[in-house]
């Protein structure tokens, strides 16, 4: 092999060595809050409607059901954490449900968003919704599934 050839490969060499170097580096310097606790507990009040009502559901992570593990990720991501505290109904109306999701994570601090059925909320607000009460209907002891 050439002189010429060699003293390419190693330029070639220390530059992809460097690249790697710094990729490495890039990966083990986020920051500790890069990793976000998950959601330990998600407690949905619902009241309201025409014979106005009072229910309240309670999931848990450890709750079995199938749906567990995609809720608590739900409302562990960023879009759930970065909801405003409340999505307000744009227009009025009687016998609507108000709905009221608390989420508590393993730091102990807790998210709590309200709407009212018929809100323009983002969907990811309604899926956790959706998704609390059926669980918590699903596993209920009570339950008349």
């Amino acid at each position: 092999m050439s002189t010429a050839l060699r003293a390419a490969n190693r330029t070639l060499l220390a530059i992809v060595a460097a690249i790697a170097m710094t990729v490495g580096l890039a990966m083990t310097a986020r920051p500790a809050s890069a990793t976000l606790p998950s959601a330990s507990q998600v407690t949905l009040a619902r009241t309201g409607g025409f014979a106005g009502v009072h229910d309240c559901y309670v999931v848990e992570s450890t709750t079995v059901h199938v749906d567990t593990a995609y809720l608590i990720q739900l409302v562990s991501s960023w879009q759930f954490r970065r909801l405003d505290a409340a999505y307000p109904a744009s227009t009025p109306g009687a016998d609507r449900f108000a709905y009221t999701l608390t989420v508590r994570y393993g730091t102990g601090r807790t998210k709590t968003v309200r709407t009212v059925e018929g809100a323009d909320a983002p969907a990811v607000l309604w899926q956790a919704i959706g998704l609390t009460r059926q669980i918590s209907l699903d596993t209920s002891p009570t339950s008349t599934h």
